[in-house]
């Protein structure tokens, strides 16, 4: 009744009037953006609702539940009513589901447009049967009339009453549609994913804090699944789970909208944009997509962050067990210098970082070329080839034969029992920073990782600064004591206990060689082992050989030198007739629980509901072999088959492209990676470094 008197009152005052409908929990206004329109013209009609408080309703694509406000319209012949144009929706978690929606007030949009050949003056009256979906706790259906009359004149003009406020309704409700995204998009979609990828350069120089795509069709993805951004150098790409409640794949054009949250000065900035993503084209993700391929909740991070999280991991590699032996090495060199003036010092710990930074650029500069190639390679590559295993454990054994006092050399590998005086001491810490980067090599800190991934697809020169980043942090601690007096003033004055602690050393450097041999033997067999171990014995005549030279006459000298060299040659030789790597396929990885990893291997236990803890490991990752000594075995073990979880083991030591495949989708560029991929949703990475609990925890949720 109320309605109609608000119609009757409408007609007797010559403009557009307010409609309403009100039910329990909404109040729907209506409302005409002009208060007379001209035959041929068009007007803007909003439907304003107010909601109660803790109360929903629901945007076009309503996400796993609800339902959208309907409008079935009355209207004469000739008079148009365009879509809505519905402002941009809210995340709305309901667990385990997502929905998309409005609190508090929603304004819904539509164009009028009345014909050329109406009466004027003659009112176009409308009926609007309103039908919406409000939920809380519980959802009500409500539905409710509204009979509107438009007047009509030989001008369209504002409303003669109340104009200020319809303008700032109709202003405010246009804010909230998302303006029309000016990235171009395309999308492609596997049996697993939906990837939409967003073209443009300016992505990488902001700092987002959240992207998240609401589809505009229900039934593409699993709304309630993680989405994965991963900023390129020429756009970003959202990879996001498919809907399992539909078995075809969307074909033709997908609109939707993005949310991006972009943290500035002020605080967090959000834009909605809406999108119309173009199919990608055959031949796949990959091609379809550069850069995407994630399979896995890494995000995509921006260049400042690598450089950060480089050099924190730099800085905990220091604690890693293969550099530590190293790192005494310097140590015990400090003690002797640590008298000596502040310059002295200085340049010390200048030559050692110069080392470092030395052969991390050289690291990066192979890892680009080999990536340019289309070589699909990751931290700790060098460590697959047997030739660069076997040269690494001949020239430990020799720093090992060098501190056991066997021979001595001007350059001083390891830095320690040379004049510090003289440019010999500087070259040995020099030589002792490129040793440090090479023994580095075979292990990965926490944060490490994640920013050796980012460089996978960076621009060239953003990833070698990444890389000098990680050197910087390995550095920084002997860097830091050298140029610090306090440190110098606590160390322990020089004595014959140095000569003792040297020769003590040697023993790690022996173990680390010995290490590598094993890693040789995974690589290259029993054969590949057999040929460097009798190349060892050679290496070791050669260098007693130059040592006794070093102390005998001129004739003695000579016959010295040249055993040492033939020496030399026969062990070089040796290491030339170290057979072929095995395939990777061939590579054992039954030391242990588990099955071994392939992709098609996962891909079945995914279809299938089944849990999964997945360890991409290698026979050179120290941080692998001690997480495997002290977290994954016992309680481990004891958790997997009390929650049924498939342990999938992956080995690395030998090139092996579905695991590089694997550890790129999650973001990384080596080993350690420890995933589980729950029975639902999407899988959750681990830390490189393991506890027992840790495990027992994360695998009593799968």
């Amino acid at each position: 009744m109320f309605a109609r008197i608000l119609f009757a009152l409408s007609i007797l005052a010559g403009s557009a009037q307010a409609a309403t409908i009100e039910t329990e929990f909404v109040r729907g206004d209506f409302h005409f953006e002009h208060g007379t329109v001209a035959p041929g013209d068009a007007t803007t009609l909003a439907l304003d609702m107010t909601l109660a408080p803790g109360w929903h309703t629901y945007w076009k694509n309503a996400g796993d539940s609800g339902q959208p406000v309907e409008i079935r319209w009355k209207a004469p012949e000739g008079v148009v009513i365009g879509d809505v144009d519905w402002p941009a929706p809210h995340r709305q978690p309901f667990e385990p589901m997502m929905n998309y929606g409005y609190e508090d007030k929603s304004t819904l949009l539509m164009p009028v447009s009345v014909p050329g050949d109406w009466p004027e003056g003659k009112p176009v009256e409308l009926t609007a049967d309103v039908f919406w979906l409000v939920c809380n706790q519980v959802c009500i259906p409500e539905q409710g009339v509204a009979e509107l009359s438009l007047p009509t004149g030989s001008q369209t003009s504002k409303p003669s009453a109340g104009q200020e406020a319809n303008d700032k309704l109709f202003m405010e409700a246009r804010a909230a549609v998302p303006v029309q995204s000016p990235y171009s998009a395309s999308y492609a979609v596997d049996d697993k994913s939906v990837m939409i990828r967003f073209a443009g350069e300016n992505f990488k120089d902001a700092d987002l804090k959240d992207v998240y795509a609401f589809p505009a069709e229900w039934g593409v993805i699993d709304h309630a699944g993680i989405q994965v951004a991963s900023i390129e150098t020429d756009g970003l790409t959202l990879t996001i789970p498919r809907s399992l409640d539909v078995d075809d794949a969307p074909t033709g054009p997908l609109e939707g909208v993005i949310e991006i949250t972009e943290t500035a000065g002020d605080g967090d900035v959000t834009i909605s944009m809406a999108f119309d993503a173009q199919p990608a084209g055959a031949g796949g993700l990959a091609a379809a997509l550069p850069g995407s391929g994630a399979q896995g909740s890494g995000t995509g991070i921006s260049f400042a962050w690598a450089l950060g999280l480089a050099f924190i991991g730099g800085i905990i590699l220091n604690l890693m067990p293969c550099v530590f032996p190293v790192l005494a090495l310097k140590a015990l060199s400090f003690a002797k210098m640590a008298q000596s003036s502040f310059g002295h010092r200085a340049a010390h710990g200048l030559a050692y970082a110069a080392g470092v930074v030395t052969l991390f650029v050289l690291l990066a500069a192979v890892f680009i070329g080999l990536r340019s190639a289309g070589a699909a390679i990751g931290w700790g590559f060098q460590l697959q080839n047997p030739f660069v295993v076997a040269g690494l454990a001949y020239l430990l054994f020799l720093v090992g034969l060098n501190l056991s006092g066997v021979f001595e050399v001007s350059t001083r590998l390891a830095g320690v029992g040379s004049d510090q005086a003289d440019s010999g001491g500087l070259r040995g810490a020099y030589f002792t920073g490129a040793l440090t980067a090479v023994v580095a090599t075979p292990c990965t800190a926490p944060f490490m990782g994640t920013a050796m991934g980012a460089t996978l697809t960076m621009p060239p020169l953003q990833a070698v600064m990444v890389f000098i980043a990680l050197a910087i942090g390995l550095a920084a601690p002997f860097l830091l004591l050298s140029l610090s007096p306090a440190a110098a003033r606590i160390m322990p004055k020089p004595g014959p206990w140095m000569v003792r602690l040297k020769e003590f050393l040697a023993f790690p450097m022996y173990a680390t060689a010995a290490l590598l041999v094993w890693v040789l033997g995974t690589l290259a067999g029993t054969d590949g082992m057999l040929a460097v171990l009798i190349g060892a014995v050679f290496i070791g005549l050669a260098a007693w050989a130059y040592g006794a030279s070093q102390t005998a006459g001129q004739r003695g000298k000579t016959w010295g030198f040249g055993a040492a060299t033939v020496s030399a040659v026969i062990a070089l030789f040796l290491v030339t007739q170290i057979p072929a790597a095995p395939s990777a396929q061939a590579i054992a990885t039954d030391d242990g629980p588990g099955e071994a990893y392939s992709t098609a291997r996962l891909d079945e236990l995914r279809q299938q509901n089944k849990p999964v803890f997945i360890n991409m490991t290698a026979d050179w990752c120290i941080t692998c072999k001690v997480n495997e000594k002290v977290a994954l075995r016992g309680a481990f073990e004891e958790a997997l088959e009390k929650n049924g979880v498939t342990y999938l083991k992956g080995d690395w030591t030998a090139r092996n492209a579905e695991i590089t495949e694997l550890l790129q989708g999650f973001g990384r560029a080596g080993v350690p990676l420890y995933a589980v991929y729950p029975t639902e949703g999407e899988p959750i990475l681990l830390p490189q470094i393991l506890t027992p609990d840790m495990l027992v925890d994360v695998l009593g949720k799968v």
